[in-house]
């Protein structure tokens, strides 16, 4: 009996050591998921010389602390956009725009593909970069193009700078196709009029978009440039619509009575109205930033 009860009570030590090592070696619970953290994207839309609306919006950010980890830009916004991503503060930005000339960016060629060469905002664009490649900008950056023989956006997000942003501003029959790798590239207002999925495949879950695209509407003005600015226009709306869908919040500087070109001896009423228009949807801005915050 005593050796049958000594079994038996061995049994149940046994037994309680077992279930005591298998309790210290159960695994503890994952942590909790970390909330995302808000990657802000800041896509510039074309526009022609209205884009030096670019540069009031960018100094609102600034002055408001809004964060821009990802900057996209079409044609004039790839231009104000690559300068951005260098790390040019909003005030040199601005001081760039002031001393900038037609002469400084226009190299004009007898071609039926285009009479504007684009050699010239090529060079400027990279010497204003310090001849960094795209993958070399202290922001990341993209400058957003149109495929000549099928249509489709690319983003150019490596290599030359000033050869993305050539391809970007290249529109058709003013500027001369730019070719990179072989293939031709043009506007990318065709594409993407302001480039909010560029922004999103680079990582950015808010975008602030700026649209200073016109609509089509009765030509006031019978010139070759309105002509040409209202044929991209109609072209590019569904293009635009589609975009600015996939955006956060979308920002409209009213810059269309400036036109196309005429804008370029109106840079201070540009940027005016760009800082206009960015105080105006600051709420928006922060409301959907605050929306990442309360979750951390």
């Amino acid at each position: 009996m005593n050796t049958r009860h000594t079994r038996r009570a061995a049994l149940f030590t046994a037994a309680a050591l077992l279930l005591s090592a298998c309790g210290a070696t159960r695994a503890p619970a994952p942590p909790p998921a970390a909330p995302p953290k808000a990657v802000v994207g800041l896509a510039l839309g074309g526009g022609a010389s209205k884009g030096f609306a670019h540069i009031g919006v960018i100094k609102v950010l600034r002055q408001n602390n809004i964060p821009v980890d990802i900057v996209t830009g079409t044609s004039a916004g790839a231009v104000v956009g690559s300068l951005y991503a260098s790390g040019m503060s909003p005030d040199r930005l601005e001081l760039e725009a002031e001393i900038l000339e037609k002469a400084d960016v226009v190299d004009l060629t007898l071609s039926t593909t285009g009479f504007i060469k684009g050699q010239k905002l090529q060079d400027y664009i990279n010497r204003k970069v310090g001849n960094r490649p795209i993958q070399s900008l202290p922001k990341k950056f993209a400058a957003v193009a149109t495929d000549f023989a099928n249509g489709r956006m690319v983003a150019f997000n490596r290599g030359n700078t000033g050869q993305a942003v050539r391809a970007s501003v290249s529109i058709p029959n003013v500027f001369q196709p730019t070719v990179i790798g072989g293939r031709k590239y043009v506007d990318g207002g065709l594409s993407a009029p302001v480039p909010v999925t560029a922004a999103r495949n680079l990582g950015a879950n808010v975008v602030i978009a700026v649209d200073i695209s016109a609509r089509p509407a009765k030509l006031s003005d019978a010139g070759f440039f309105s002509y040409l600015d209202q044929s991209l226009n109609i072209m590019s709306v569904s293009a635009l619509n589609q975009e600015l869908s996939k955006a956060t919040v979308v920002i409209k500087p009213k810059v269309q009575q400036l036109g196309a070109v005429g804008g370029f001896d109106q840079k201070q009423q540009a940027i005016k109205l760009g800082e206009q228009a960015a105080r105006e949807a600051l709420p928006q801005i922060k409301a959907a930033l605050a929306r990442y915050r309360l979750q951390q």
